[in-house]
């Protein structure tokens, strides 16, 4: 709804121009009058006015006075000059004063209806592009503490970004980085228990904790990780600006944990000295957050802490056997130990060796999985993203005991395709044993290792599906293999016990005996 104002020293044209139009019809809920430009003014002022209809000639403040003043104080307000023939070159001119159109009089009602419906017109769209326009200008006032920490961390946690531009940005957005000396600090929350729908406002409290802290010449924000980051500067190179700034990070992290009972782990990385180094500052910090993994979580790092560590680098071989040999025979306990023993040496491992760790069991484990058959796809799609999560997780025992659960998954798969394909495990093994009987050390261990199978399933299996034990079946095997060279061959007992797979000739003949009721000797010449 809208309100008018009729200005005019004559009454009668005030009231007539009041009564001959259904201004509600029109959207207008309230009706002014004025008998001169300052009694119209004084109202304006102390009222809501849209429209505004002025003759130009009245006593103490006329008409284009009027219009001249609104256009400065009140330039949204619509103005209307109401004119005779004789004062219309002078009402041309209040144009130039905003004046949106003029009137002549007399007028009669039908055509100041349309007149004014027009208007209203007017009115209408111009409210609407008011009211778009303010709404834009809300929705930017409550988004711009978000594209602020865009702006921030492109500056500081983008390696490729056009610095300047963002830097412009910055500016625009009252982001005053001058050049100076910086310090960047990073911080991971503990939120591992927090529900996840609580996840944002936990780290919404710790940003303003932080905020709290520092002051507003200071900035924070957080990375595409979710960690706070925090952008600490100095007008110009000051003496134990690092000591400082870990000091500052060591308040915070009490206060968020004060605050809001969670625990976080900080660190601090080398200084910056312009705003072009602003992201190896953040890289170092990020980087010094890997001392968690060794030292432990819920600590205060810098950046010397982890060149400490690294002097040291440990690759562990026989852990991730072990690993592998429990997976294939279905030992959890085995699995659980062989992951804890190769991420706790002895000693202190840096977060690079950590990482280079947690990548080779992740490989090995894909390596096992890719022999598999009918894999699905989600424990492919679990294992893949294991490679990208290692920064994710908050200490060593959150990642242990992740591959700990993907490492039994793969048994589950295993079991599972075993469960599903005990023929094919069988006829394979026997395939296997008609070509390597000839091999003295041929076992059922051999055997479960060809088919990547535990010992255990293969000789359950072997007895379901074949009716005999996997030892019986070899026997047999080199039995019939025997038997039919002494038939078809000149070859002596010896001979023939080396190439069926006996390393001992004696124990050959007592067991062809024992299996044939015969000697060696006797079966040949029994034929």
């Amino acid at each position: 709804m809208y309100t008018l104002l009729i200005a005019d020293d004559e009454p009668l044209i005030r009231n007539g121009v009041r009564k001959i139009i259904d201004w509600e019809s029109l959207g207008f809920s309230k009706i002014f009058l004025a008998e001169d430009g300052q009694e119209a003014l004084d109202i304006i002022r102390k009222n809501h006015v849209d429209l505004v209809l002025t003759d130009i000639v009245m006593p103490f403040m006329d008409g284009l006075e009027l219009s001249e003043i609104l256009s400065k104080e009140f330039p949204e307000i619509h103005v209307v000059i109401l004119t005779g023939h004789e004062e219309f070159e002078y009402a041309q001119k209040s144009v130039s004063l905003g004046v949106k159109n003029y009137i002549l009089k007399p007028i009669g009602a039908e055509s100041l209806y349309k007149k004014m419906v027009q208007m209203c017109e007017k009115l209408h769209i111009e409210n609407k592009e008011r009211q778009y326009i303010s709404s834009m200008k809300s929705q930017l006032r409550q988004s711009m503490p978000v594209l602020r920490e865009q702006t921030l961390n492109k500056i500081v946690c983008s390696e490729n970004r056009d610095i300047n531009l963002y830097l412009e940005r910055a500016k625009n957005m009252k982001i005053n980085l001058k050049e100076g000396t910086y310090e960047v600090g990073v911080l991971d929350l503990d939120l591992e228990n927090i529900p996840l729908a609580d996840y944002q406002l936990y780290l919404f409290a710790a940003k303003n904790i932080a905020r709290e802290c520092l002051g507003e010449t200071h900035y924070v924000f957080e990375d595409v990780r979710d960690r706070v980051v925090i952008l600490f500067q100095y007008d110009s190179e000051v003496e134990e600006v690092h000591e400082i700034f870990y000091e500052t990070v060591s308040v915070i992290q009490k206060a968020i944990f004060n605050t809001i009972k969670l625990k976080t782990t900080c660190a601090v990385g080398t200084p910056a000295y312009s705003t072009k180094e602003l992201y190896n500052a953040y890289r170092s910090a990020k980087k010094a957050l890997e001392c968690k993994y060794s030292l432990g979580s819920d600590a205060v790092y810098d950046i010397a802490d982890l060149n400490y560590l690294e002097k040291s680098f440990y690759y562990p071989g026989e852990e991730l056997h072990s690993l592998i040999k429990g997976i294939k025979i279905g030992n959890e306990g085995q699995i659980r130990e062989s992951i804890q023993r190769a991420f706790h040496t002895g000693g202190s491992l840096s977060g690079n060796n950590i990482k280079m760790i947690y990548i080779e069991i992740v490989t090995s484990l894909l390596k096992e999985l890719s022999a598999l058959k009918e894999v699905s796809e989600k424990i492919w799609k679990w294992g893949f993203e294991l490679y990208q999560d290692f920064e994710w997780f908050a200490s060593v025992k959150e990642l242990e005991d992740e591959l700990f659960r993907f490492a039994c998954e793969i048994c589950n798969q295993m079991n599972y395709v075993q469960m599903n394909s005990g023929k094919q495990v069988i006829d394979s093994v026997k395939e296997f044993v008609m070509n390597n009987y000839k091999d003295p050390e041929l076992s059922l261990g051999m055997a479960a290792e060809y088919a990547s199978v535990s010992t255990g399933y293969l000789s359950g299996l072997f007895k379901k599906e074949s009716g005999t034990n996997f030892v019986k079946y070899l026997t047999d095997v080199r039995m019939e293999k025997c038997m039919q060279l002494l038939k078809t061959t000149d070859m002596k007992t010896y001979e023939i016990a080396y190439e069926t797979g006996f390393s001992n000739p004696h124990y050959f003949s007592i067991s062809f005996k024992k299996y044939t009721g015969m000697s060696p000797s006797e079966f040949r010449a029994k034929e």
